[in-house]
């Protein structure tokens, strides 16, 4: 088994401190200036979407878009667990701990959605910054407010049955 990875806590804060405060173009012709600047490497773009190598591999790190545009910034914090009870239970901790380290850096939190993949939420003027547990790993976007608004109501329908 290769060595569990997840940030420490200094450079969490310097990365969730840096997308906070990140002020950039939101276009994605300039998603390679905005990955050199995070020290990332992009290995795939495409017109909506960029993919990145953000430090845990090829696909750690992912930039969507729509019509040139910038709306989702996602890295993941930690390497991948396998779909099973140790791997859950390593996942919860390690958002449980990172939570914590966001939360002394960015203060309390301005939402959070429970459930079998909870997220908790810091929300800001134009975008919101969102830790979010999967099944198998945790990830870290920076999301505009209006795309995380439409994925909120498109959640919202689908659970009341609105969306097949």
């Amino acid at each position: 088994m290769t060595e569990w990875r997840t940030p420490s806590a200094g450079d969490l804060t310097d990365l969730v401190t840096r997308l906070r405060d990140l002020d950039w173009s939101w276009n994605l012709a300039d998603v390679a200036e905005l990955a050199a600047g995070f020290g990332w490497r992009v290995v795939l773009a495409r017109p909506n979407w960029v993919l990145l190598d953000t430090g845990l591999g090829a696909s750690s790190g992912k930039v969507h878009g729509a019509s040139g545009k910038a709306v989702r910034i996602d890295t993941r914090l930690t390497d991948f667990v396998e779909e099973d009870a140790a791997g859950a239970d390593r996942i919860r901790t390690a958002f449980a701990e990172l939570a914590a380290v966001l939360t002394a850096t960015l203060g309390e939190p301005t939402g959070r959605i429970p459930g079998q993949w909870p997220q908790i939420r810091w929300a800001g003027t134009g975008t919101t910054l969102v830790l979010a547990q999967s099944p198998v790993s945790v990830v870290l976007s920076l999301v505009t407010n209006a795309r995380l608004a439409a994925d909120d109501r498109n959640i919202e329908a689908e659970q009341q049955g609105g969306l097949s």
